[in-house]
């Protein structure tokens, strides 16, 4: 008897838990509604996520079409454009590196006509002068006379000597 009041307890505390876990007919049409309009609310919530993340995704699809440069062809000329940019910036810089150096050359070459001409100049005086001292025999006044002197003494060398020629002529 015993035995059988523990199962018979056993089976009350189960049917008791059955009736607990088993919702009553009155409440439940009334959650089921508040639940399939919670669940209604949520799947057109997710509807309108699903389809801003259709909307914001066909927006990057567009940006990176506009960005990337082999499938925009109006990117692509921008691309060629700025290449032929720098080339020409790159030739540019060639040429003020070449200008530079002409310039420079053509500094050089001015310095090397003007020490030219200076020694050229030195150097024909110094002939002037020995040709000077040679010419007269004698070198009375001195590597110290000025130019006027030396010219004045070449002219009267010149005419002592067509003086002295007609001279031996006539005799």
């Amino acid at each position: 008897m015993e035995k059988l009041n523990e199962v018979h307890d056993e089976l009350q505390k189960k049917e008791a838990d059955l009736a607990e876990l088993q919702p009553d007919d009155s409440q439940n049409p009334q959650k089921i509604g508040e639940l399939e309009a919670a669940l209604r609310k949520k799947d057109e919530d997710m509807k309108a996520m699903e389809e801003r993340y259709k909307m914001y995704l066909e927006k990057a699809r567009n940006v990176i079409k506009t960005l990337d440069p082999k499938l925009n062809p109006a990117s692509a000329e921008i691309m060629l454009l700025r290449k032929q940019l720098m080339e020409k910036d790159k030739k540019i810089d060639a040429l003020e590196a070449e200008f530079k150096l002409a310039k420079l050359r053509d500094y050089e070459e001015k310095l090397i006509v003007t020490a030219w001409y200076n020694k050229s100049m030195t150097l024909q005086k110094l002939g002037m002068e020995s040709r000077l001292v040679g010419s007269s025999g004698t070198y009375r006044d001195g590597p110290g006379r000025s130019f006027l002197a030396q010219q004045r003494h070449v002219t009267n060398t010149r005419r002592n000597l067509t003086v002295k020629v007609q001279g031996a002529t006539s005799d």
